[in-house]
């Protein structure tokens, strides 16, 4: 049985050999002050390939704002192993301790494309001032993110490189309601990551991507969820679980990125506007009002009524679509819970006309040539028409005579 002292002689002997096999750096590690020696010094720059100067200047007080405060550099540039090192270095170890986030990016459209202008963990988040996404000089930040995305999709030369359907996002989401309260500092705004995600970012005819056209009233449903509710009862959203890509969702009557409030002038759901621009995109096309047996008329009917007349004259309190059918909850007349049905027309009337009783609502607002009136509408249709001719003949009638007795007396001073 060998003695203690035996023992410790060799266990000292292998941990000498383990000193002696680690390798050169392992004795020197590399310190963030070593890196500082090079890359402090504000007039490095290397020369790529294409002949693009590049700064290699890393501003040490700016890093210590950085979240990664505090960590060696060789943690994220994990294959310098001696100073000075190679020449050309592998990319950040990102996912080191972020590899559910590069196992998403790996899954996106952007790596997908594998092209040489595919952004990179710091093209989106910075190199080595990457802040919290709570704080507002964060590249993240809801009051930044638009900028940074942008610096690829308000990029013309990119956006015509790769086609990209939507020219310039950032400009519309800024004048945006959203937008406008990103800039105020509401953090819980809808950014461009609450619509396509972070990093699982999927082409909009992707099925899985949170803007397919069949994911939208979801994706809206994150902030909107009462209006998601009451869009899913209505005859759109039916036709959407049904699987039309002719139904509307959210953002064919709101738009993608300029969304606005209806009191918007320039909104596409504002009073002037709604009728045209929105509705009358789907209920004045020859396309879809054949295929699902609409009436075409609708949109033409509506502007030669008194209420489409009266938007036309500028007076915006007058009824529009959305008044009479609802804003989200568009249901057929048929149904008991639609403000349309003949139960409800005199409650939905009542809205702008007070004391508004079963009578008021008889008449057509949308009467074409082929549908017959009610015969109260007609009766009175008939004497209004009949006061207007005689109102006008006695007129005409009073101002020939008097233009007669004129004429002769004019005559007879000659």
């Amino acid at each position: 049985m060998k003695s203690w002292r035996g023992r410790l002689q060799i266990v000292f002997v292998q941990a000498l050999f383990a000193v002696i096999a680690l390798p050169s750096w392992a004795w020197a590690q590399t310190t963030n002050s070593d890196c500082y020696s090079c890359h402090g010094d504000t007039s490095l720059v290397v020369t790529d390939s294409a002949g693009v100067a590049r700064s290699l200047f890393v501003d040490e007080k700016n890093a210590e704002h950085s979240i990664h405060a505090g960590f060696d550099c060789v943690t994220c540039h994990a294959d310098v192993k001696e100073i000075p090192h190679a020449e050309k270095l592998a990319a950040a170890a990102c996912a080191t301790c972020h590899e559910d986030a590069m196992t998403e990016v790996a899954a996106s459209i952007h790596a997908k494309n594998g092209s040489p202008d595919t952004p990179t963990c710091g093209d989106c988040h910075g190199s080595h001032e990457i802040r919290a996404t709570a704080d507002s000089l964060s590249w993240v930040n809801p009051r930044q993110l638009a900028l940074t995305c942008g610096r690829c999709h308000a990029n013309p030369a990119l956006v015509q490189k790769y086609h990209i359907p939507i020219k310039d996002p950032v400009a519309a989401y800024q004048r945006s309601v959203h937008g406008r309260l990103a800039l105020a500092g509401v953090d819980s705004v809808a950014t461009c990551s609450s619509c396509h995600g972070n990093h699982k970012i999927l082409a909009a005819n992707d099925p899985q991507s949170r803007v397919y056209h069949f994911n939208i009233s979801q994706t809206c449903g994150t902030c909107h969820g009462s209006i998601t509710a009451e869009f899913a009862q209505s005859v759109h959203g039916a036709a959407v679980s049904r699987g039309s890509h002719d139904a509307p969702v959210c953002t064919d009557c709101h738009s993608e990125h300029a969304i606005e409030s209806p009191q918007v002038a320039s909104a596409p759901t504002s009073s002037q506007n709604v009728a045209q621009e929105t509705c009358g995109r789907c209920h004045a096309s020859t396309r879809i009002t054949e295929k699902y047996g609409m009436r075409r008329e609708r949109l033409s009917t509506f502007a030669d009524s008194y209420h489409g007349l009266a938007l036309r004259s500028g007076k915006l309190a007058a009824a529009n679509c959305g008044s009479c059918h609802g804003v989200h909850n568009f249901l057929p007349s048929s149904d008991a819970r639609s403000m349309i049905h003949p139960a409800n027309l005199s409650n939905t009337c009542g809205q702008c006309h007070p004391n508004a009783g079963e009578n008021f609502a008889k008449g057509s607002v949308h009467m074409t040539g082929a549908e017959g009136e009610g015969r109260t509408v007609a009766i009175v249709r008939a004497l209004y028409i009949g006061l207007i001719v005689l109102v006008i003949g006695a007129m005409a009638l009073h101002n020939s005579l008097d233009f007669i007795r004129k004429s002769k007396h004019a005559l007879r001073r000659e």
